[in-house]
Parts: structure tokens; sequence; C-alpha cells
């Protein structure tokens, strides 16, 4: 959950617009603003709501008056809920909290909503909207890239994406870095316990970078042999084949590729 307790100078101006004419009982505002609003008392009962709320949700107003928002929260969602409550109910007026929960529509369809709550001198003042398409998304893109990290750990070979310094430095690295340089992922990622350079021997460091820098700087794809010291000390020879990560301008990001353990000549 994003929290985002504000003091009141730095809310939005429809908010203090929306709340002076709360304050003079006009609902007209409320009504017509492009959102699902709702108006609860200290105790999170709903007071009163506008046409975008009974849209989004799908209950009536008749259904919803004078119940407790929190009965229309998926269940494991509830306590998020009650939380962010009590914690708005301390703070200062003017206070505001944003989060997505799932709502429940009268024929059991779960909804993602974006949920903003504000503190105000009568309750508070929620607005929802509709997220379901995008945590739908989301989620679909979270899968993919778990199977994408699930395919590239399994390969018998480094994968890594780092920028292009001395150190090489690792912005991801796969874990078939273990078997073949004998450190973790979590090791080598930010240059944490070794830089990757140090693990190139050191005869073939000058080489190498001289070597990709010339590729990136003509486009064209990287492939090396040169020696690594693993952890254990042994020295390995291994075969890199990368490209470069460019800007829309050319300017080099980092570099990509794939490193593994040279076939043994025959």
């Amino acid at each position: 959950m994003k929290s985002l307790l504000t003091p009141q100078k730095t809310l939005s101006s429809w908010w203090y617009g929306l709340l002076a004419g709360l304050r003079r009982e006009q609902g007209q505002e409320f009504e017509s603003l492009p959102l699902a609003l709702a108006r609860l008392d200290h105790q999170g009962a709903i007071q009163q709501l506008n046409k975008g709320w009974e849209e989004l949700t799908g209950y009536s107003a008749q259904e919803c008056l004078y119940r407790a928002q929190v009965s229309f929260v998926h269940p494991e969602d509830q306590p998020l809920w009650k939380q962010t409550l009590v914690r708005l109910a301390k703070a200062p007026l003017g206070a505001w909290e944003q989060m997505q929960l799932r709502f429940l529509t009268p024929g059991g369809e779960r909804r993602w909503v974006e949920v903003r709550i504000r503190h105000y001198s009568r309750g508070f003042i929620v607005s929802l909207g509709d997220a379901t398409l995008q945590v739908q998304e989301q989620q679909a893109l979270a899968a993919s890239h778990r199977s994408l990290c699930n395919l590239l750990d399994s390969l018998p070979a480094m994968v890594y994406r780092c920028r292009n310094n001395r150190h090489w430095t690792m912005e991801y690295v796969s874990q078939g870095c273990v078997d073949l340089t004998g450190y973790r992922p979590d090791q080598l990622i930010n240059s944490q316990v070794v830089t990757f350079n140090s693990l190139i021997h050191p005869e073939d460091r000058d080489r190498v970078w001289t070597e990709v820098q010339q590729s990136l700087q003509a486009s064209r794809p990287v492939y090396l042999d040169y020696r690594l010291i693993t952890a254990q000390g042994t020295i390995r020879t291994v075969h890199e084949r990368a490209s470069g990560i460019f800007s829309d301008n050319g300017d080099v990001l980092g570099v990509e590729g794939i490193i593994f353990v040279s076939p043994a000549p025959h």
C-alpha cells in the first residue's frame, strides 16, 4: 500500500471544492464529479454517495447508505481497510492514503479498485477508480517475468545485463552464474562482493574491454573468448555473446548477453 499522508495545504483544489460543497450541504458538485465518491462517518458507515459509486460497485444507494463500507470489501482486504481508517482517524485533517482493494459486486464478482480516502472534519471522503484491467495486466506481466526468469535460470550458462563500465557492474544475473563463476547472483549484482571485471583473468581484461567497446561503437554483436577466475581459484575459458543496449539517441545504456564454458577443443 502506498501511504500518502499529506498536509491539507498540498491537497488538490477539487478536494477543497468538494468539501466546501459538503459543508454547505450542496450535493451538486459531489454528484457531478466523474468519479465514484462516498462520504463516510467517523465509524466508516456510508452517509452519502454519488451515481458514479452506484455504477462502479453495482449497488444502489438504498443498498449502501448507512452500511459500513468494509462490508463491500473482499474479506481478505478488510483488515487493510480497517487499519487505514484507524490510522487516518488519528492523522491531521487533510491527510489521505491510496491503496488497491478488491470489492465484491452484487453478483459476487471481484473488482479491483483504486481507493483514495481523505480525513475531514465529519469523517472520510472516499473515491474509487476501476483498476481491474490494470491489476490483471500487472499480474500477467509478473507471471510472464517469472516464466522468463525460470527459463533463464534453467540454462547451463550465465545470462546477464550490465553497465558499460570497467567494472562491468551487473544489473541482472541468472542463476547459471553459480556453476560458471562460483558466485551467487546477489554477490555479483551491483558488485556486492566482487566486480565481474575482477573475475576476468588479468591478462585478458584490457582486451575484453577494448573488443567490447569496438563492437558497441560499430553497433555489432560481441563475440569473445577469455579466461575467468572462479571463486574457487580455478581458471576457466568461457565464450561470451552479447550486444549493446542503446537509447533512441544511440547512447550506450548497457550490455546484455550470455556467457558459457567454451567447449573443449577436439
